[in-house]
């Protein structure tokens, strides 16, 4: 019981934090768009790195890597 609890709490965690990095994100890609309409190159070159690391953030969370622990509870139990 408390796995499965500690597993839904983690779950919305992750998507909690993959969704404000996403949109977080998005906040920076409009933002780029006002820099670049105010001539401010440097500044929409900086923010769009930022934001490229943001949506780089929200990939790998997205891949949770849940699957490298049943894994290794599966190597648990062949052992026995």
């Amino acid at each position: 019981m408390f796995k499965t609890i500690r597993g839904s709490i983690r779950e919305f965690l992750v998507r909690s934090s993959q969704f404000v990095l996403g949109l977080d994100g998005i906040l920076h890609v409009l933002e780029v768009i006002s820099a670049i309409e105010e001539g401010a190159t440097r500044t929409a070159i900086l923010t769009a790195v930022h934001a490229c690391i943001f949506f780089i953030g929200v990939y790998f969370i997205g891949h949770d890597h849940t699957h490298h622990q049943e894994d290794h509870h599966h190597h648990e139990e062949s052992d026995e």
